[in-house]
């Protein structure tokens, strides 16, 4: 198994092997062990050669090296566990503050593993569940999903193949939140390419009339050449699809029944947003300039998956050509 330490089993057929013959090949040992030689020649030129090698002392070596005895850079009081703490505070990514320490020149940094691995350890001075888009106390898997087709709709799986390698911009996903008690909702809409999000505050519901007052809005804050489609769930409150086809002239694509996950890049985000207006929330108190707020501090994180890049400066490049 490559990357998994000797055991002492392992170690001890070696001895064997050398004990019956100083001479044999480092090949013949590794068949002997299922290992790669040079995994073989390691191990014995770093504990003693072929002479002196002994298995209980190569454990013992092994098992001191593989101890971590420093401790967690964010563990000790300093500006930088200050700073990362204030920005998760604020609302700001493990992520996109990394990318501002590395922007910034800043030596004494850490990785985004490190952020995730001291929220999730109770090093920092805030919790998981109050400053992650998540809100888990405690990671956990994902789970695949089974894929289901239903006729009628038009499907994900016929979205061209610019839409879906983002070669080409102007290709939207959209999704909504829900608010306390089913009453309001809030719509979202992203695109493929720059990631640009925005949002409408809908404190009417998600009803067909509602979603449709909604998407005019949302997609009338869109230059005509960065609309070309949309891609929805199978939610009923899409009803209204072939007007919004019809008025703007634009594809639209629908994810399989009980597989919103086929629009990933939204599903995504929807963490974020629900870090902003959390589950249980009166949407219908949630004004546009809140909604705004929340957009702006989003839209302008730098993100890995542009190059560190924020969406905001990319979409608005794109918004000029």
């Amino acid at each position: 198994m490559p990357g998994t330490p000797l055991s002492l089993l392992e170690r001890e057929e070696i001895a064997l092997a050398l004990t019956e013959d100083r001479s044999t090949s480092w090949a013949e040992i590794a068949r002997r062990v299922r290992r790669h030689p040079t995994t073989i020649m390691r191990e014995v030129e770093a504990n003693g050669g072929r002479a002196r090698y002994r298995p209980a002392v190569a454990e013992r070596r092994a098992g001191s090296q593989r101890c971590r005895p420093r401790q967690h850079r964010l563990r000790a009081p300093g500006a930088l566990r200050d700073r990362v703490t204030t920005e998760l505070r604020l609302g700001r990514s493990p992520e996109a503050i990394w990318a501002d320490l590395v922007a910034e020149g800043v030596a004494d940094r850490v990785c985004v593993e490190s952020i995730y691995r001291a929220i999730f350890a109770g090093v920092l001075e805030v919790k998981a569940t109050e400053c992650l888009r998540s809100r888990r106390p405690r990671r956990r898997r994902r789970q695949a999903r089974c894929e289901s087709k239903r006729p009628g709709l038009p499907n994900i799986a016929a979205r061209p193949d610019a839409t879906n390698d983002r070669s080409e911009l102007g290709h939207w996903e959209a999704d909504q939140i829900i608010g306390a008690n089913n009453r309001s909702s809030m719509l979202w809409l992203t695109e493929r390419v720059t990631r640009y999000s925005i949002g409408v505050t809908m404190p009417e519901g998600y009803g067909r009339d509602a979603m449709l007052a909604g998407l005019v809005c949302g997609l009338d804050q869109i230059p005509p050449h960065l609309l070309r489609s949309i891609t929805f769930d199978q939610g009923s409150e899409w009803a209204c699809w072939e007007t919004i086809a019809a008025t703007y002239g634009i594809d639209v694509w629908f994810c399989d029944p009980h597989s919103p996950w086929q629009r990933g890049q939204i599903e995504n985000l929807n963490r974020q947003w629900r870090w902003w207006f959390p589950r249980g929330m009166d949407l219908g108190a949630v004004g546009q300039a809140d909604v705004d707020h929340a957009a702006s501090i989003i839209n302008g994180q730098r993100r890995r998956s542009l190059n560190y890049e924020s969406p905001a400066a990319l979409y608005a490049a794109a918004a000029v050509q």
